[in-house]
């Protein structure tokens, strides 16, 4: 009888401290980030336990994309990001809400947002997703030793000079998506959705020129990453309870598998290469991204240093930063501006004739002409501002820190709203939710009252290494269409854009051409 009774009181015990320690978690805690964010005199939504404010977030989101109108304009953020518009309006500038049981800092100030990202001391680190964790990652997600090794291997292949090299096979790419188009508009068949067209291409230029292979050889691949890519952008909308990314589930096994598959993919590309080096039939690795990436990383090697360069399975990593990265956001910025030039005619018979003054009527853009497209870089910067491909960034801090006359705690995670930068008047003027690449005619340091209001690539140290890339491969291939063909938007085309991942048209980019 007396063991029985030790028995329950040691288990009653363990239960009501392992009970308090959950409160801890899910109510004390987040009661004590909230005294010391309204002693500071910030305010927010109300905490919710266990899930936070992120369930808000998600319903309202799918709430406005249910909406089937079309905006008449491009004051797009009350419905792309309807809680925290409407959170803007309630509680001010800055505001805290709540993910799961961690506040978040709601940030949209470019001063502080430049102090957060160009941050030398490593207070302000990347949010990992909430699937379960990658072993190897790429660049985009690195921080520390490993992000700096990572970037000095990459970076020369990313170089200007590196990547007017690969015009010619962006050209070529580009030409054999036009001559489809031409085939199109022949029979009669002149709309097409350009989402899906740019898709198609972008895929196509990336395997050309960071794997030198065709879009059909790669397509697997492709497929395999944007199944992942959806499945760690549902993730990140909602909270998951503690440890649940560990478990069997069915969306984690299917993101396992996914991860797995990927990494065979890339595996047989690299070994094939190294296998050619090995039995003397090439001298490198070759001149594509890729094979630059392999032969800076061969030469770190050869120093004799120890871990200073990648393994294979990071040279994988890197290869899925690569292939989403690469296609996607190449994709939504064309087909952003696809749309914008179809709604704004004048625009873009403007940057057609600078087209014609620079490349001439049939020559494709080149190294030497594509510097020369100056409205066409403004038309670029204006589709950015309005239609990120990246809406926000999270970043989290492990200690305590000042920013700005904020004194922030350790855990608390820091919201950059690039979209609501992008659209604010107090940034940009009475007008900026109007589509007006004039304002960037004396360059993105000058286009707004802050020089750091625009960010579509972020900033600092940590800002995207392939955004040359990006508005290389852009310039080239609408140069193209212009000196082939003029566009106006379908009547089908519903202007609902949505983000899921990215930036997107909710119900496809719809156009009409006509051939030039």
């Amino acid at each position: 009888m007396g063991f029985l009774f030790w028995a329950v009181t040691v288990v009653s015990a363990g239960l009501a401290i392992i009970l308090l320690e959950v409160a801890k978690v899910i109510w004390f805690k987040p009661l004590h980030f909230k005294k010391l964010f309204e002693a500071q005199g910030i305010q927010g939504p109300s905490y919710k336990i266990i899930y936070g404010n992120a369930p808000d977030t998600v319903k309202m989101a799918r709430q406005e994309s249910s909406n089937t109108k079309s905006l008449s304009g491009h004051n797009i953020v009350p419905r792309v990001l309807p809680a925290f518009h409407q959170w803007s309006k309630t509680y001010g500038q800055v505001y805290v809400y709540w993910f799961g049981n961690k506040p978040r800092l709601y940030v949209p100030d470019p001063q502080l947002v430049r102090e957060i990202l160009s941050n030398k001391f490593g207070n302000y680190k990347r949010v990992p997703s909430n699937p379960k964790p990658l072993k190897h990652r790429g660049l985009v997600e690195l921080e520390g030793e490993k992000w700096v090794q990572h970037k000095k291997i990459i970076n020369p292949s990313f170089h200007m000079d590196v990547l007017k090299g690969m015009i010619p096979q962006i050209a070529e790419c580009g030409t054999n998506m036009i001559k489809e188009w031409r085939k199109l508009v022949s029979s009669g068949a002149n709309e097409i959705n350009v989402l899906k067209e740019f898709s198609c291409l972008t895929s196509d230029v990336i395997s050309h020129t960071a794997f030198g292979s065709s879009y059909a050889e790669g397509k697997y691949m492709f497929h395999l990453l944007s199944q992942r890519m959806l499945l760690i952008f549902e993730s990140s909308r909602s909270f998951n309870i503690p440890g649940s990314r560990f478990l069997p589930t069915k969306k984690n096994m299917q993101q396992w598998w996914l991860t797995k598959e990927i990494s065979n993919c890339a595996r047989q590309v690299i070994e094939s290469r190294e296998r050619t080096v090995r039995v003397g039939k090439s001298a490198d690795y070759g001149t594509d991204l890729l094979g630059l990436m392999m032969n800076a990383n061969k030469e770190q090697g050869e120093k004799g240093q120890k871990n200073i360069d990648m393994t294979t399975d990071e040279i994988i990593a890197e290869c899925r930063t690569f292939y989403t990265a690469g296609e996607a956001t190449t994709t939504i910025l064309l087909t952003w501006t696809m749309i914008l030039l179809g709604m704004h005619q004048d625009w873009q018979e403007q940057a057609r004739k600078e087209v014609f003054e620079v490349c001439g009527k049939n020559d494709f853009p080149n190294a030497d002409t594509v510097n020369g497209l100056k409205i066409m870089g403004m038309i670029f910067n204006e589709s950015l501002r309005l239609y990120p491909p990246v809406i926000a960034l999270v970043r989290q801090t492990d200690k305590p820190v000042k920013l700005g006359r904020f004194s922030i705690p350790a855990g608390t995670e820091l919201h950059i709203p690039i979209l609501a930068m992008h659209h604010d008047p107090s940034l940009w003027g009475d007008n900026a939710d109007e589509f007006n690449p004039e304002r960037f005619r004396e360059g993105i340091s000058k286009a707004a009252k802050h020089p750091n209001a625009f960010m579509p690539f972020s900033l600092g140290p940590k800002m995207c290494i392939g955004q040359n890339f990006a508005l290389l491969e852009a310039k080239v291939v609408l140069a193209m269409i212009l000196q082939r063909f003029s566009f106006v938007i379908s009547p089908n085309y519903i202007h609902a854009p949505v983000h899921s991942a990215m930036l997107k048209p909710q119900y496809g980019a719809q156009v009409i051409l006509h051939m030039i």
